[in-house]
């Protein structure tokens, strides 16, 4: 392995550790807050064409990972745009993906990965509450009804798929 890679690794497996490490001291219901905004707000983007899509052949979003590497740097960037904002729990969400990515592309961070979605997964009791919330709250704040099932519909078959069979 590179000299670049080693500390380009480095560097994302102390960042990875820092998050299962502030994952780690959440209560269940904390922890499935934040994934499902972090499946909420990428299922928003794959809709409104923020992040590129692919779809099933019946049309629909498809949720897997399979194309999600080359997507990397657009989830760094909704990362930088959350941070510049000051929106830390939305930059704290994404982040989840920006890990699993990196895990998927540098199989040494793998294990890593799998203990960060083990910690989210034991959240799943809760999703459905807090989705279900998040739905309501968008509908509140006059988000088109259409555009929030649509999300909704997209995010549940992103948890379907959880955690990510690619890093099995």
């Amino acid at each position: 392995m590179g000299l670049i890679r080693k500390l380009a690794v480095r560097g994302y497996s102390n960042e990875l550790k820092k998050m299962i490490n502030d994952l780690s001291k959440l209560s269940a219901e904390q922890i499935a807050n934040i994934l499902i905004i972090a499946v909420w707000f990428r299922a928003m983007l794959n809709i409104d064409g923020n992040l590129p899509a692919i779809e099933n052949e019946d049309g629909e979003l498809n949720p897997e990972l399979a194309a999600y590497p080359i997507l990397l740097k657009e989830i760094e960037k909704w990362i930088s745009i959350y941070n510049k904002e000051g929106l830390q729990v939305r930059s704290f969400a994404f982040s989840i993906w920006v890990h699993t990515l990196r895990s998927i592309i540098r199989p040494e961070l793998t294990d890593l990965a799998n203990r960060m979605w083990d910690i989210l997964m034991r959240s799943k009791p809760n999703w459905e509450s807090v989705l279900t919330k998040l739905r309501d709250e968008d509908i509140q704040l006059g988000i088109s009804h259409d555009a929030v099932l649509s999300t909704e519909r997209h995010a549940k078959a992103i948890l379907k798929c959880l955690p990510p069979k690619q890093l099995s």
